[in-house]
């Protein structure tokens, strides 16, 4: 008799190789046939794919697979945020101080309208404000790829980029120092309440620069040399999410800082560009057809108004803040209201942001990852179709 031990048993989940490849094979094909259909961006179509693969639809690609693809997931935000802070210019911010001042001013009052919208609706005020904080935070992976997508350049691309920078560190901070709030609630221990907000911003940030200092040491002793210093570079990101990881640290904080040091600390421009095209493209596909896949629907009848009044607010505060100080930014009515309208999507680091919350106290995440997967559904979806709308209507798309 052949012992039955030789016979492979059925895993539960795919593992992460066997993921990838089929998130890939997947992806390629399923955004071939929507945008064949329909006519929306790739990142979308990626989007829609993950959806009906997943465990919202047909459930092929379970939550198990999800989870083993996660430090994947954690590796490509890293690197659209670094890219993120490498574009952060603050001398020119500072000389262009009305582009300052338009993203915070669009970050807060989305803040606040998003606050007083959940807490009216009954959602606790800890949540409300949480929500609020990762409301603020537009997209940079779907913003940075758009414009990748159509080569768009222009006023209105640029300053669109460094909004959505402006709302992540906004965004990033707020939640951050929210989780006092959550300790008080939650924990007695004062030095809790007091310490940790303080060590995640604080430890992040030194983590940050310490990779933009060592990423500028290594550059000036390799050289002007492309290839090496891609691998470095990556290898450093790499390295910086680990860690953070390690010692339950913000990545996102990290790699921001991370970037902006790289960028501005460079007197020598040793660093050359970083390039990442070669492989960003897979890395893109992986990060929307997972994202995709992680939403759900299930909560949309519970918080469908709450849903609604989300979007409703971050479109509607945006396009009339990009509107009204258009005239100060150097641009027409017409192109600041597609400005605004440019920074719907929101951030998919809102997934990341509340799972923090879930490890630290359960039941808070839950309510709150509820909640913002719900308002994910909707703008991740609708969120790129807007984006790449407001920049073809800009005229500022090549492709």
């Amino acid at each position: 008799m052949i012992p039955h031990t030789i016979f492979p048993v059925m895993p539960e989940a795919l593992n992460t190789l066997t993921a990838i490849g089929f998130i890939l094979i997947a992806g390629i094909v399923g955004a071939k046939l929507i945008t064949r259909l329909l006519p929306v961006p790739t990142i979308t179509s990626y989007v829609l794919t993950g959806l009906l693969i997943g465990p919202a639809g047909l459930n092929l690609l379970n939550t198990g697979a999800l989870e083993s693809l996660a430090p994947l997931i954690d590796l490509t935000l890293g690197l659209v945020v670094f890219e993120l802070g490498r574009r952060i210019d603050y001398k020119w911010l500072v000389k262009e101080k009305w582009l300052l001042v338009t993203g915070i001013a669009i970050s807060v009052a989305i803040f606040f309208a998003l606050y007083l919208l959940l807490t009216s609706l009954g959602i606790p005020r800890l949540v409300a404000s949480m929500a609020a904080a990762i409301g603020m935070a537009s997209s940079p992976a779907v913003a940075l790829n758009i414009v990748h997508e159509l080569k768009a350049e222009g006023q209105v691309s640029e300053r669109m980029l460094n909004i959505i920078a402006i709302s992540n560190s906004l965004a990033f901070i707020v939640f951050t120092m929210s989780l006092s709030a959550l300790h008080l609630e939650y924990s007695s221990d004062w030095r809790i309440l007091v310490f940790h907000p303080l060590f995640l911003v604080f430890g992040s940030g030194l983590l940050g620069w310490i990779a933009g200092r060592l990423v500028i040491y290594l550059s000036e002793w390799l050289g002007r040399e492309h290839q090496s210093q891609r691998i470095i570079l990556f290898a450093l990101i790499a390295a910086t999410v680990g860690a953070a990881s390690m010692f339950n640290l913000s990545a996102m904080i990290a790699l921001l800082v991370f970037g902006i040091t790289s960028r501005h600390r460079d007197r020598g421009y040793a660093i050359v560009e970083p390039d990442f095209s070669h492989f960003s493209g897979l890395l893109y596909g992986i990060l929307f057809v997972s994202a995709g896949a992680q939403l759900e629907l299930m909560h949309m009848r519970e918080y469908w108004l709450a849903v609604v009044g989300f979007v409703g607010v971050r479109l509607v505060v945006s396009v009339l803040f990009g509107a009204a100080l258009a005239p100060v930014n150097g641009l027409t009515v017409r192109k600041g209201a597609l400005l605004g309208l440019s920074l719907l999507p929101m951030s998919g680091v809102a997934i990341v942001l509340a799972k923090n919350a879930t490890v630290l106290y359960p039941e808070f995440g839950a309510l709150l990852t509820a909640l913002l997967l719900s308002v994910l559904a909707v703008l991740e979806i609708a969120g790129p179709v807007c984006t790449r709308f407001a920049l073809i209507l800009s005229g500022e798309a090549k492709n």
